[in-house]
């Protein structure tokens, strides 16, 4: 008939109109706008495209807008300012030594507690992540170890230098309040660059530390202290302290979420209140996790003992830089990395020997981005084994460039490496080296927010606690014997990395599987031994749908629905033809009689034949119009601009979300 008809020209219509602006709104939002104007819970609109969850789908790093940017700058910012206080004494050391009375052994013991005591503070920040948020775990880490940054000025002795920089290095926490806020940030197709991109700025902290402090004790001496080398030591600590003290204020003025704070959020009923009870059986009950701690202990691990002591040897080079050649490496403090290695066994300058060690650290600039997008990009197509291969891949490679490295002059004698031309090589070694270090622990993390979503703050924290432990076990295993060779033990290192990448092999999904078995290959076996109570949301879950009422007008919550917009105009456009048709005596029936009186055309066979049963039905619970009210023009013109910003797709679900309603009140458009 010719009401069938034109129904059908007038969906194909709609639905053409629809896809083209979903392919305008697609292109918009990849290229960072939020052109549906999605806002939060209480209408402050997005800056960035999100998801149905809110949470970004795009990273843009040239903004700080709220709430996605802004958290993922202070996030790495506060990871940067603690890494940098961390590392500060050690290119100090020359100074501080003398002044301190500090012995080889003391100097390696501050070492190790300045990254050794931190792991039992990671597993506390998880939790404090999981309960009342990253963002203020973050800031009372930067505020409170701002007190024995300070303190480092006012030092007397050993003790007290190995207490401060044990106290400084509980700061490292903050890295995982960093990992965990960006990752209820981003939505999971981009999490892995955000993550990886968050933690590589903020790693460059060692790096930049290494670089700068010596320049800033030449500032501060010569401008502050002439002359006064211990003075001049001490007020480079300001620097720090500052860096410390402003970044802890900058990031309370974050957001926890993408729609508010833990507490609001909790207050308002958006948010189930997290039980710690809860996320700490459900975290240390995952065996993922824990398998993801060690690989990342041999990855990130490997990362802090060679950028510690690059730092330390600093040291060592500067004070045996007069000493006969054969006398150096004997006299070496222990364990020597980088700086060191160019030093003692390639013959280079003190400062050419530390510029080429500090490329090690500054390749998080870029490399441990790759690693996240190496994991996002076959995460896409391959799903979470994926992922897992990205993992073992960037691993295995980073043992294979440590063996290397350490070959290159291994079955040399210590006297014929500096003729031997190998210094150019090894450099470029070490960087390849240093930068599947960092795709590696990108890889990690963009993995972590996979494993356990009603513990993502736990987990984060015993993965991240395992980076720490690594670095001791790691320096204690390879590099604590005085008469240890340093190429050698890269070797020896080098081969524990690629062992430890086939664990790889044993982390499972039951959904997804694993990089070696499919979906439900191990049938019921779960790695997720305890099992979240049923119902129980994780950190960053919002119940969205509880603001679809009484919400400001200006709110656009995403809520779920199946009903096509197109079928329910099409409805309309039944409704005004069947209000304007004539009746059996010649008059035309009121186009604004009462909806109790009106005939509903949508029962007859002829029009059920276009349109699905559940399309009749919501069009009438779902919408909650009356045939008079439901015109077709104007009926579509007035959802829209009831709620500008929001796409069909989002009309749609709206009105499924009323579904049963029989007022328009109830399907107030937020």
């Amino acid at each position: 008939s010719k009401l069938a008809e034109g129904t059908r020209v007038a969906m194909a219509d709609v639905a053409a109109l629809e896809a083209e602006i979903d392919r305008l709104h697609a292109y918009c939002e990849r290229h960072g706008l939020n052109s549906r104007g999605v806002s939060d819970i209480v209408g402050r609109e997005f800056a960035l495209p999100v998801d149905a969850e809110h949470k970004a789908t795009v990273l843009q790093v040239t903004t700080a807008a709220q709430p996605h940017m802004r958290a993922f700058h202070l996030a790495w910012l506060g990871f940067f300012s603690t890494f940098f206080s961390t590392f500060a004494p050690a290119p100090l050391m020359p100074y501080i030594k003398p002044a301190l009375g500090i012995s080889k052994r003391e100097a390696a013991v501050a070492g190790m507690a300045s990254v050794g005591s931190t792991i039992f503070f990671r597993l506390i920040m998880g939790l404090v992540a999981d309960t009342i948020g990253a963002r203020r775990g973050m800031a009372a880490c930067l505020l409170v170890t701002t007190l024995p940054i300070l303190g480092m000025m006012y030092v007397q002795d050993a003790t007290g230098f190995i207490v401060c920089r044990g106290l400084i290095g509980i700061s490292l926490a903050s890295f995982v309040a960093c990992q965990a806020w960006v990752s209820v940030m981003f939505s999971k197709p981009i999490v892995g660059l955000a993550n990886a991109t968050a933690g590589g700025w903020g790693n460059l902290g060692g790096g930049i530390t290494n670089l700068a402090m010596p320049f800033v004790f030449l500032a501060v001496r010569d401008s502050f202290a002439p002359g006064d080398d211990d003075a001049a030591w001490r007020l480079c600590f300001w620097l720090p302290a500052l860096l410390h003290f402003g970044t802890g204020l900058a990031t309370l003025t974050g957001r926890d979420l993408p729609d508010g704070n833990v507490d609001e959020l909790e207050l308002s009923g958006a948010k189930q209140k997290s039980r710690s009870d809860v996320v700490l059986k459900v975290g240390f009950s995952n065996l993922n996790g824990w398998l993801l701690c060690v690989l990342y202990g041999m990855s990130f691990g490997v990362e802090l003992t060679v950028t510690n002591e690059a730092a330390a040897a600093l040291y060592t080079a500067t004070i045996l830089g007069n000493e006969p050649r054969e006398t150096r490496h004997s006299a070496a403090p222990g364990p020597a990395q980088a700086a060191t290695y160019f030093f003692e066994y390639h013959g280079l300058s003190v400062k050419l020997a530390g510029a080429l060690a500090s490329c090690f650290g500054l390749m998080n600039l870029f490399a441990r981005s790759l690693g996240g997008i190496a994991s996002d990009w076959l995460g896409k197509r391959f799903g979470m084994p994926g992922r897992i291969w990205s993992l073992w891949i960037s691993q295995a490679l980073e043992g294979v460039f440590c063996c290397l490295l350490g070959l290159t002059t291994s079955g040399m004698a210590l006297e014929e490496i500096p003729a031997s031309n190998t210094a150019g090589r090894c450099v470029l070694l070490l960087s390849v080296f240093s930068i599947f270090v960092q795709m590696a622990e990108g890889g990690t993390y963009a993995i972590v927010p996979q494993v356990s979503r009603s513990a993502l703050g736990v987990v984060s924290g015993i993965v991240g606690a395992g980076g720490n432990l690594g670095s001791v076990v790691t320096t204690a295993a390879f590099f604590a014997s005085s008469d240890a060779r340093t190429d050698d033990s890269f070797i020896k290192m080098g081969l524990a990395i690629v062992a430890s990448s086939c664990l790889c092999a044993l982390l499972y999904w039951p959904d997804e599987g694993g990089a070696l078995l499919g979906p439900r290959a191990l049938g019921r076996f779960n790695p997720q031994l305890v099992l979240p109570p049923e119902g129980y949301g994780g950190a960053d879950v919002i119940d969205l749908s509880g603001f679809a009422k009484g919400a400001p007008a200006t709110a656009r919550s995403t809520v779920l629905s199946t009903v096509k917009l197109s079928e329910s105009v099409s409805t309309a456009s039944e409704y005004e033809s069947s209000a304007d048709a004539e009746n059996g005596d010649g008059s035309k029936e009121s186009a604004v009689a009462p909806a109790a009186t009106q005939p509903c055309k949508l029962c007859s066979a002829e029009l059920r034949s276009v349109l699905s049963s559940d399309a009749v039905e919501q069009a009438l619970k779902g919408l909650a119009l009356s045939p008079a009210e439901l015109r077709h023009e104007d009926a579509l013109d007035a959802l829209r601009l009831e709620s500008p910003g929001l796409s069909t797709d989002e009309l749609r679900r709206r009105a499924m979300s009323a579904g049963g309603a029989t007022d328009r009140s109830a399907l107030e458009l937020v």
